[in-house]
């Protein structure tokens, strides 16, 4: 009998040399669970967070995230880290893996080489659609129907995963700006400022600059601005900071829009979020 905070994770072989997992955690406290991974091949991993948010720490100190709303890809062959969770966080995932010869067969071999590397890499870290969520809701037992919405799942984000490498080569000097656009963004989180604007700070066209992001980053500068915000927003209200105050240090005037922004991009509101009272 599953037992108070206990987590729950399911696996699903497929067809095609390709998994799905399905993972439920709801720590009562603060969860660190160590992780070593070796696989003869590198494996392909799509995450799609449905609640809550959680992050893995490699043994380097590296870190990357999953979020409710997000997909993350990633691919490794060994890996070495923590997972690490919230406690009281409810955090639901589904991830397809997809084994070396699953990622050739659907990618083909040029993208299969560029995708498939043997250290941690993350390739992909965007917001998906409704189209996506559609299908996360849907609860199947029948093996049919999960080869179904795997494949679903995997042709939703096909297009992402095997750009025109050609097309989306980025210059190292444009890279070098792009990567001064994102710290700029970072030391300008509480402030109101156009795309125009973050464009000339480092330099570049306004094209360049989403072209830059969406090739770089595999995001917009909005996806990327909202979570930076939404990030350092909830380290605030784990500190003990209240919702407005919150709200004003990642540049929301008004405190209605960040919750419903905060709701919207974590899956809970900003008001459940306890932490320590700040000291006066």
């Amino acid at each position: 009998m599953k037992q108070p905070g206990e987590p729950e994770v399911r696996h699903y072989a497929l067809a095609q040399g390709m998994r799905m997992v399905q993972s439920d955690y709801l720590p009562l406290q603060a969860l660190t669970e160590s992780s070593i991974t070796c696989h003869d091949q590198p494996q392909l991993v799509l995450t799609f967070g449905i609640l809550g948010a959680s992050r893995f720490r490699e043994s380097q100190g590296r870190e990357i995230g999953f979020n409710a709303g997000h997909l993350t890809v990633t691919s490794f062959q060994t890996s070495s880290g923590e997972r690490l969770y919230r406690a009281g966080e409810r955090v639901q995932q589904l991830r397809l893996v997809l084994n070396a010869s699953t990622t050739r067969h659907y990618f083909g071999e040029q993208q299969a080489e560029r995708l498939l590397q043997p250290r941690l890499q993350r390739h992909l870290f965007c917001r998906f659609g409704q189209a996506t969520n559609a299908q996360l809701i849907q609860i199947h037992n029948d093996p049919l129907q999960l080869e179904i919405q795997a494949l679903t799942l995997l042709a939703l984000h096909r297009h992402q995963l095997q750009p025109d490498i050609l097309k989306h080569s980025v210059h190292p000097q444009q890279v070098e700006k792009l990567e001064r656009a994102r710290e700029w963004m970072l030391d300008h989180l509480a402030e109101a400022y156009s795309l125009n604007t973050l464009a000339l700070a480092v330099g570049l066209s306004d094209y360049q600059l989403k072209t830059g992001f969406q090739r770089h980053f595999h995001s917009t500068p909005g996806e990327m601005l909202l979570q930076m915000r939404m990030a350092h927003a909830h380290r605030l209200l784990e500190q003990g900071y209240q919702v407005a105050q919150a709200a004003w240090q990642v540049g929301y005037q008004h405190p209605r829009n960040f919750s419903v922004a905060y709701q919207r991009y974590f899956g809970r509101p900003a008001s459940s979020v306890t932490g320590r009272k700040m000291k006066d």
